[in-house]
């Protein structure tokens, strides 16, 4: 979506957002299709999804896929704000989904965001709360609130748009409970292929253990229609449906195989996967964890962006000590972050820019060290909070929870803090060994 044609760039969207089939990738649908329900079992958990739409717009849609990704990666790009609320312009979003602005375009963006704000939706035991590990019942609308607002002299449509995202949503994004989305993928493809590799890539992803994913998998056929939101009941209706889609997949490289074994309505479609989704330098993850960055969006800027990172959070640090408070501190420290180097941001007087040089990694991650410990003595101790996030990312994997974390004195965070950056995962092993053992001594 993100036309970004130098690098690869990882979006993130929610786990459930997919799972569930929120949204059809169907690219059109019947005028009067303006309602659904649908149940089915995930990770062995009844549930039962409906979707009532306005009848002015039907039900969500084709290119409400590509718009409602573009605002989930809005939302992290503002810093994860915790009321979901945020701003952009028309321009922007169209181009967050590879749109050229046009009237047309902006038209159809438009309808987008008001049928996903017209749309009310009741998840009955099938949404997946990252927060309370457990399934809910829920009901809300993709979002809560749209408002746009423009000049009174105007004729070109709105020049700011702000939206809220729903509560359920935004606490798992903040809780990292989200799957990566391929920019590069989506440049690739066309609709429908482009949502419904969004859907399968979702239905990878253990529910609970969101960030297991597994190379093949084998699915219903009416199963798979129902996530895919193709308004059918009729096999071969929805094979013909799937079988532009799967070439196009397999074009990709996305997938490695595809077959439908069975008969009727007992069909079952098996997949096997090609292409893997790289993940993010975990000390630079850290580093912004430790400027107060959310882990969704720290993983995000850490992935697109990893050579900005290091001197990106030296010069936002320096610019703080010097004075400055911006109004939104994280929303300051991702914008120095992804555009160091274009000249947006001037080294304050009497500081000097590092220079660019080519390192190995013990000499890195000494630096890495220095960086925190810098950051730690001249910006803020980092606060408790701040410490169980930054050691439950980096003990990700070991059996330690950020809820266990916090049980242990500040102190002791702090010395396990600096004792665990810029550590190979061997070491990091045998420190959490040690941290069992603090826990157990502090019930």
């Amino acid at each position: 979506m993100v036309k970004q044609p130098e690098q690869e760039m990882m979006l993130r969207e929610d786990l459930n957002v997919g799972q569930l089939g929120l949204i059809s990738i169907q690219r059109k649908i019947a005028p009067d299709y303006t309602a659904w329900k649908v149940a089915f079992e995930r990770a062995g958990v009844l549930g039962e999804i409906e979707c009532n739409g306005a009848q002015k717009y039907g039900v969500p849609h084709g290119i409400d896929n590509d718009s409602y990704l573009a605002l989930q990666e809005l939302y992290i790009e503002h810093g994860c704000p915790e009321d979901g609320r945020f701003g952009f312009t028309m321009y922007r979003l169209l181009q967050m989904c590879g749109l050229d602005d046009s009237g047309a375009n902006r038209r159809m963006m438009r309808e987008s965001l008001e049928r996903l704000s017209a749309t009310q939706y009741w998840i009955s035991g099938a949404w997946r709360s990252h927060e309370d590990d457990d399934w809910v019942t829920a009901g809300f609308r993709l979002i809560e609130k749209l408002v746009f607002t423009r000049a009174r002299r105007d004729t070109e449509g709105a020049k700011l748009i702000a939206v809220t995202l729903p509560r359920e949503l935004t606490r798992n994004i903040r809780n990292g409970y989200f799957k990566p989305v391929s920019s590069t993928l989506l440049r690739q493809l066309g609709q429908p292929a482009r949502a419904a590799y969004r859907v399968l890539d979702a239905l990878r992803h253990d529910p609970v253990q969101h960030q297991s994913r597994t190379v093949s998998f084998q699915i219903n056929l009416m199963e798979l229609a129902q996530r895919c939101g193709i308004a059918s009941d009729k096999p071969d209706k929805i094979r013909r449906t799937l079988e532009p889609i799967h070439d196009d997949l397999l074009g990709a490289k996305y997938l490695r195989e595809v077959s439908i074994t069975g008969r009727g309505k007992k069909q079952v479609v098996s997949y096997v996967f090609g292409q893997a989704v790289p993940e993010p330098d975990a000390e630079l993850v850290a580093l912004l964890v430790a400027m107060r960055v959310p882990i969704v969006a720290a993983k995000k800027v850490a992935l697109d962006y990893p050579e900005h990172v290091r001197d990106g959070v030296r010069q936002a640090r320096a610019i703080v000590e010097r004075g400055y408070a911006p109004q939104n501190y994280v929303g300051f420290v991702l914008d120095v972050v992804r555009s160091y180097g274009n000249g947006k941001y001037a080294w304050p007087e009497g500081t000097q820019a590092p220079e660019v040089v080519e390192e190995g990694r013990q000499r890195a991650q000494v630096r890495v060290r220095q960086d925190v410990q810098a950051l730690d003595e001249v910006v803020r101790a980092p606060s408790a909070e701040d410490l169980t996030r930054t050691l439950a990312f980096l003990l990700m994997g070991e059996g330690v929870r950020k809820e266990d974390l916090a049980r242990l004195p500040v102190a002791t965070l702090q010395d396990l803090h600096a004792r665990l950056l810029g550590r190979p995962q061997e070491d990091r092993a045998e420190i959490a060994r040690q941290v069992k053992t603090l826990l157990n001594a502090h019930p």
